[in-house]
């Protein structure tokens, strides 16, 4: 696809009334700008029309350049209702790239819509319906990290190998920490289930109790496993190094803050900590 500029007003003024315009100021001379310039047309490929990409050669619109204050290249500019909102000057590797786009994109109405019925789907307990409007983001905009690892969690804990390969496109953000924890006590608590892990609890009868709460987990019965893993941290805190609370931890975490049960048991589980 060819991104130069064609005609400013057009392809920048009137194009950032509706979307944003991402212009990013280049020469063929300049060793960053051949770096950088791939770089924006993929994500530009990827972005399904949420944004636009510019490249204006700097040689050929040195007017341009100087309205725009360009003293080095490259040199990206967001444009949207016709004022710069955000910008950046060197060669950037991809993934702060992908973190100054999220960080800056402004909003669309659907995608306001569309997390109002993804937070009204999740409130009513309904994960199969909300699973499927996460994966229709996440197929128009494969490079959106928020959309990729709620789908991750939605995943779980019935597919955890589709799970993580969504949540490795996410590694090198700090953000998703404690979707990798979630994801790391779901891995752990199945290796349980298949008896590839073994515990053991002071507690008579707790280990065997700890490993009913896992089977309740992958039947999906998220209110019984709550209620066992909440017994366990009870009555020993210390089982499977913690165990108990990461598993409770790892179900609100998949179930999102607005579903029913996570409002019902998360302060159970704060009281029991503490």
């Amino acid at each position: 696809m060819n991104y130069e500029m064609q005609d400013f007003r057009k392809d920048v003024i009137e194009a950032s009334e509706s979307i944003p315009v991402v212009l990013d100021f280049w020469a063929e001379w300049c060793g960053p700008c051949r770096i950088l310039g791939p770089v924006l047309e993929k994500l530009a490929g990827e972005a399904s029309g949420k944004w636009k990409l510019v490249k204006i050669d700097t040689e050929q619109n040195p007017q341009l350049a100087a309205q725009f204050g360009i003293r080095g290249i490259p040199s990206v500019k967001m444009v949207y209702q016709k004022k710069i909102i955000a910008e950046f000057q060197g060669a950037q590797p991809e993934p702060a790239v992908r973190k100054w786009l999220a960080q800056n994109l402004p909003e669309s109405e659907n995608e306001t819509e569309s997390k109002e019925q993804l937070e009204q789907l999740l409130a009513s307990g309904d994960r199969k319906r909300a699973r499927k409007l996460v994966e229709n983001a996440v197929k128009n905009d494969p490079g959106d990290l928020e959309s990729v690892v709620k789908l991750a969690m939605l995943l779980l804990p019935g597919d955890i190998e589709s799970a993580g390969k969504l949540l490795g496109k996410a590694e090198e953000n700090t953000k998703f920490e404690i979707e990798r924890e979630t994801l790391q006590a779901v891995e752990h608590l199945k290796d349980l289930q298949n008896g590839k892990t073994q515990i053991t609890s002071t507690v008579d009868g707790l280990a065997e109790k700890y490993k009913e709460a896992a089977k309740s987990l992958f039947k999906e019965d998220f209110q019984e496993a709550l209620e066992q893993f909440l017994d366990c941290l009870i009555r020993d805190r210390t089982m499977d190094e913690d165990g108990p609370r990461k598993a409770c931890i790892a179900i609100f975490t998949m179930l999102g803050n607005p579903h029913p049960l996570t409002q019902q048991y998360r302060r159970r589980f704060s009281m029991a900590l503490y």
